[in-house]
């Protein structure tokens, strides 16, 4: 009888594209040709070269699917932390997105798979809403992560998990409100550093069936450790042999330290992707945007905004999209309901006004309608000195 399809979810933005690809070609180098499996990546706003460059990943055995989640998350309001965004997020409305199937995998974009996804489906969690792995701390009283999950989320270290990798039961989450008690929380409280990953960890309580930790084999206490042997007194980090999945969790990617434990794993996939040249020139740009950095060159994360979507607009913001020098807060045209599909999204000229920014760069090649809109800036309360003319974006 031939095996139902798999179905698995994977959610990313623009920036992890390249990332997100490493992670699904693994997955499909280490399938059963004779087993069929979906794969859905979750997106709010990608462009369309990006999507076509996920979806003709898909090979015989293997359809890879993008769909945008923006009517399902458009209203929905997020405290950000740390190196997550509401991306990470996502996981939340799998069941409102894809109801028809009762098991689903979701997967987080900085993974690399080592084994059959198969084998992690056919694991029986019963009746409880997720199946995941248990996060890793130590239990040391002055570290940042115990004081969090014991004070703050009030949860012991045997009953934390690590959200990266899940086995979904469709059913339950849905019958357990999970996705709008954890919004209302993600609303609500500052104190959710990992944010849907707190969520989770305080609404599914009790209800979660622990996967053997090769399933999430994360690198985020492992990073730094130049001698694997120092790892065997952590907490459930018994050297694994046979990782099925490495998670690359927290700030630090292998994509940006080749050199450290478990990198290798990457790199070895990396380089036979379409994205392999892509990510070794991202690789170089952060190099130099942290000399600039520390040469004090250039402010870190600084916000900005650009008025302006149009040819002049879409090369500046392409430019600072590669070069990740600073953070665009918004970017804004007046004819912003004809902007769509493009790197970021475009919004109404009148949300500017309620957005924090560091400084606003006018991005339009028409010098008179520039200074028009300068004016217009700093009638509407923006200050000169933060107001940028490019002229030759």
């Amino acid at each position: 009888m031939k095996d139902q399809t798999i179905p698995i979810v994977f959610a990313t933005d623009e920036n992890y594209v390249p990332y997100c690809g490493v992670a699904i070609s693994s997955l499909i180098k280490n399938t059963n040709l004779a087993q069929k499996y979906e794969v859905f990546i979750l997106y709010d706003s990608l462009t369309a070269l990006s999507i076509y460059r996920l979806e003709r990943l898909s090979t015989e055995n293997v359809t890879v699917e993008c769909l945008c989640v923006h009517e399902n998350i458009t209203e929905l309001k997020v405290h950000e932390y740390n190196h997550l965004t509401i991306t990470s997020a996502f996981r939340l409305v799998i069941p409102d997105v894809l109801p028809l199937y009762e098991k689903i995998i979701y997967l987080d974009s900085d993974i690399i798979v080592n084994d059959d996804i198969a084998e992690l489906f056919r694991i029986d969690i019963g009746d409880n809403i997720l199946g995941a792995a248990p996060g890793y701390y130590e239990k040391d009283e002055n570290g940042y992560g115990y004081v969090h999950i014991i004070k703050d989320l009030k949860i012991s270290l045997n009953d934390f998990f690590n959200a990266g990798i899940l086995v979904i039961n469709t059913k339950g989450f849905i019958e357990n409100n999970v996705k709008h008690i954890c919004f209302s929380l993600l609303s609500t409280r500052r104190d959710l550093y990992f944010m849907d990953q707190c969520a989770l960890n305080i609404v599914c309580k009790g209800k979660v069936h622990f996967l053997p930790i090769r399933w999430n084999y994360e690198w985020l206490y492992l990073f730094g450790l130049n001698r694997p042997s120092s790892i065997l007194n952590a907490r459930h980090y018994e050297m694994c042999d046979n990782p099925a999945i490495i998670h690359y969790d927290g700030i630090e990617k292998p994509w940006d330290y080749p050199e450290q434990f478990l990198s290798d794993y990457f790199w070895k996939y990396a380089r036979n992707t379409i994205f392999y040249e892509e990510i070794l020139y991202a690789s170089q740009l952060l190099r130099m945007r942290e000399m600039l950095e520390a040469l004090a060159i250039v402010p870190k994360y600084r916000k900005v905004a650009i008025y302006g979507a149009g040819n002049a607009g879409r090369r500046y913001v392409d430019k600072l999209l590669t070069l990740k020098l600073c953070k665009i807060a918004i970017w804004v045209d007046k004819n912003y309901a004809d902007k769509q599909g493009y790197e970021l999204p475009v919004c109404a000229v009148e949300e500017l006004f309620s957005t924090e920014f560091d400084h606003v760069f006018i991005a339009i090649e028409n010098s008179a309608i520039s200074n028009e809109v300068k004016d217009m800036l700093i009638s509407n309360g923006i200050l000169k000195e933060k107001i940028i003319q490019i002229r030759n974006a």
